[in-house]
């Protein structure tokens, strides 16, 4: 039987906004956030996996295990020992 080792790390982006005194509540849906998803998140992602596909034993495929995909990212990054 191979053995089998496992570590997590975790990445949390914390993602605000400020508005000046005349700011009237969220009427507007977040649209802040919403540029967030379409540009910075994709390049991210993008980013991300090229980073860790970048060194030839390290491999990373998505890995969605339950969280909500719209505010969490799992990925699995194996490593291929005796290469």
């Amino acid at each position: 039987m191979d053995h089998r080792e496992e570590r997590e790390l975790t990445i949390t982006l914390h993602l605000s906004a400020r508005f000046g005194p005349d700011y009237q509540g969220d009427d507007d849906g977040y649209a802040w956030f919403g540029e967030f998803e379409r540009t910075l998140r994709p390049e991210l992602e993008r980013a991300l996996f090229a980073a860790l596909r970048a060194h030839p034993r390290f491999s990373a495929v998505p890995a969605p295990r339950g969280r909500d995909p719209e505010s969490a990212l799992e990925i699995d990054v194996s490593f291929r020992a005796g290469a």
